[in-house]
């Protein structure tokens, strides 16, 4: 039997079960892979990272105004698409409240849709900084679309004459199956009556790294976690983050907060240093392997770069006193599945291919934004 799609599902009760039916914090598992096909992180398998997945008691409290109208998105895997599965976040919390006040479920958009936009350039001529104006795109179109219109998806794909990614046939050479075919530009085939207008977005930009560096550590001001706080108090609009996710970049949305929280030591933040420097460790041993002098050049610079950063983390961290032990963001990420909630179908033709949803939260200590991330901002409706 195929998996039940996201079509018709209430997404207030997905999350209130999945949560509630946690006896208590616990540790969940995600893979993260590169973002798409940047030199900077080729040669780094993916890594598995950890997250706590929140109790019903974890909810208690705090700021908890964007919580209902989170929608979980599928499982990333390796399209290299987390800023867009994040900004589609931000885009469905502040539609689904704004359709909660006339009595409106809330709606599971494409992130399909936004990944299209980018990669043809449209509304390129309002991004300044990508890192920062993403969400300038829609202000273009004035539109989105329903997940259900023009899907997150598993097909084939391989590269076009110009460089760009085209749906292949299966036997064609040098075809491939997976959500990279998410890219490939096919805007064409939405249907303009489906189209759901969207509002005018804003942003404050609360902290950019001073080199725009999307990697950077330990350069965020000391009380950006008060800014974070005290920008969702506005009630305005949920916060983007761009991070370092143990080496790799990566993007989330974050709903909410609770000073209260058990961190259960910070694990996230207390275990980058080490994993960083292992990271490290392996491009050096790498490098021995290598022929190439200029591969072997490449290989020792990153690995320079990667202790670098763990080793600024660990100072940071240990500067501030370490793990506080209390207080915690909600965090909307698409790189954590658990098999408490239903299955996402990518390919409607086959079976096999389904996985089980995203947690629609996950809990990430404060120290996680202190010393990971590098670029936050907050994105509203401009009224």
């Amino acid at each position: 039997m195929k998996s039940i799609s996201l079509l018709g599902f209430t997404y207030l009760s997905v999350l209130l079960s999945s949560l509630i039916s946690v006896d208590a914090s616990e540790v969940i598992y995600g893979i993260k892979y590169a973002n798409g096909d940047n030199h900077l992180e080729k040669n780094l398998a993916p890594i598995q990272t950890k997250a706590l997945l929140p109790d019903a008691q974890d909810l208690l409290g705090g700021f908890n105004e964007w919580l209902p109208y989170i929608v979980p998105s599928p499982d990333q895997e390796n399209a290299g698409s987390c800023l867009f599965m994040s900004h589609t976040a931000v885009t469905e919390v502040l539609i689904n409240r704004e359709r909660a006040t006339k009595g409106l479920e809330n709606q599971n958009l494409s992130e399909r849709y936004l990944m299209n936009l980018s990669k043809a350039g449209i509304g390129s001529e309002l991004v300044t900084n990508w890192k920062t104006d993403t969400i300038f795109r829609l202000n273009k179109t004035k539109e989105t679309y329903k997940n259900e219109d023009f899907p997150y998806l598993k097909g084939w794909y391989k590269a076009g004459a110009d460089g760009l990614r085209v749906f292949a046939d299966p036997k064609e050479e040098g075809s491939y199956y997976g959500v990279k075919a998410n890219w490939v530009i096919s805007l064409d085939q939405l249907n303009p009556n489906d189209a759901i207008k969207t509002p005018h977005f804003s942003r404050n930009v609360l902290f950019e790294d001073p080199s725009g560096n999307r990697w950077n550590v330990a350069t965020a001001p000391e009380n950006i976690v008060d800014k974070v706080k005290a920008a969702l108090d506005t009630k305005k609009g949920p916060v983007l983050v761009i991070y370092n996710h143990t080496g790799f970049w990566h993007a989330v949305m974050i709903a909410g907060y609770n000073d209260k929280v058990d961190t259960k030591g910070c694990p996230f933040v207390s275990d980058f240093p080490s994993s960083i420097s292992e990271r490290a460790k392996q491009l050096r041993a790498e490098s021995i392997n290598t022929t190439s002098e200029k591969e072997k050049k490449r290989l020792l610079g990153k690995a320079r770069l990667f202790q670098k950063r763990a080793d600024r983390v660990e100072a940071s961290y240990n500067q501030a006193g370490g793990c506080s032990g209390k207080g915690a963001f909600y965090v909307r990420d698409s790189i954590y599945p658990v098999d408490t909630m239903p299955q996402y179908d990518y390919d409607p033709t086959i079976s096999g291919e389904e996985k089980h949803l995203n947690a629609p939260v996950i809990l990430r200590e404060y120290e996680w934004l202190r010393h990971l991330a590098n670029h936050v901002i907050q994105i509203y409706v401009n009224p």
